[in-house]
């Protein structure tokens, strides 16, 4: 069992911060301004969840439309409950699970036209 860890301030180039991460680890990386932190967010092929914390309405409108990920948490830890769709992009994965949206890969959908004779 692994402990909840926080690693700040890493080097770019640490693996922690190339690769998708699991377990009770948090990532925290201070920038100056938000183009710097879409940036370093955006720059790797992974995107399952992002976080942020802002107090600008501003910000979080644009956290929101160009942070590159599946799942996005603003001012909060908790992104997702059962009735909602979660999953990543890019190499965090493919689909979705829970919501409605979980549930569409598991249907056919299938049309069929009839004409009576």
């Amino acid at each position: 069992m692994y402990r909840p860890t926080i690693l700040a301030d890493m080097p770019n180039h640490a693996k922690a911060m190339t690769h998708e991460p699991f377990g009770p680890l948090a990532l925290v990386q201070p920038v100056d301004e938000i183009d710097q932190a879409l940036a370093r967010a955006n720059a790797l092929s992974y995107g399952l969840a992002g976080y942020a914390f802002t107090g600008s309405a501003a910000t979080v409108n644009r956290i929101a439309e160009e942070l590159a990920v599946g799942t996005i948490g603003i001012n909060q830890m908790v992104v997702t409950i059962p009735e909602t769709p979660f999953g990543g992009i890019g190499d965090s994965g493919w689909g979705r699970e829970g919501g409605i949206e979980g549930l569409e890969a598991y249907t056919v959908k299938k049309y069929v036209g009839h004409l009576q004779i």
